[in-house]
């Protein structure tokens, strides 16, 4: 999880919910410096508290996996797409050069 994404996600929760920074250090029992630390993306959430903000946003798996994992998940997707292009690229070439 990219610290800054992790980050810019959990400022949308906030925006979108009626709980503000305030109340969302005390919940997570930090200060709300180090919360805007970690919004920023300064500092990394760690697992309990990615945990904890699920259960106070009462967010299900699949929301969770959204918010949280689907970046990573795309820029794999775009990785393996781009090697298979290339590997396409490159058996035409091999065909090409077997032909002359």
């Amino acid at each position: 999880m990219e610290p800054k994404i992790v980050g810019k996600k959990v400022q949308e929760l906030i925006e979108k919910s009626n709980i503000n920074k305030e109340e969302l250090a005390k919940k997570l029992d930090m200060s709300e410096e180090e919360l805007n630390k970690k919004l920023k993306g300064e500092v990394e959430f760690y697992v309990s508290e990615v945990i904890l903000i699920t259960e106070i946003f009462d967010l299900d798996i699949k929301t969770v996996s959204k918010i949280f994992f689907s970046q990573g998940a795309n820029e794999t997707d775009e990785t393996n797409e781009t090697d298979e292009a290339e590997k396409a690229e490159q058996n035409q070439n091999n065909q090409k050069e077997m032909k002359i």
